[in-house]
């Protein structure tokens, strides 16, 4: 399956929702990073959910945008979190030493509410 991205920009109150699909690695990053930071962008002062439930497959150059993103929004009124990610995408956080970003990784709903407050 060819790489999409969706963004729903009030998907739940005070939250936006990008949802991926498919297959991210090195040659899909240009067009992930730019999808990324435009969900950023207009979820800001919000929370930003990262839908990865139909991601079949994210190698190192996804994961960096992922990373990116957590990162540039570590200082301000945004908060990402990653929803639904497979196992496989979780050893790949793992293999590149960045147990901190799993902290953001929610199974569920309840667990980005919960993160909330």
């Amino acid at each position: 399956m060819a790489a999409t991205t969706e963004l729903d920009p009030a998907a739940r109150p005070a939250t936006a929702i990008l949802k991926l699909r498919g297959h991210f690695d090195f040659r899909e990053a240009p067009a992930l990073r730019r999808s990324v930071f435009e969900a950023v962008e207009v979820a800001r002062d919000k929370n930003l959910v990262i839908d990865l439930e139909a991601v079949e497959s994210l190698d190192t150059a996804g994961m960096a945008v992922l990373v990116e993103a957590l990162m540039a929004t570590k200082e301000s009124d945004t908060t990402v979190f990653l929803l639904h990610p497979s196992g496989s995408v979780r050893s790949v956080f793992r293999m590149a030493g960045l147990e901190e970003a799993l902290t953001q990784c929610c199974d569920c709903w309840d667990d980005i509410a919960a993160a909330i407050g």
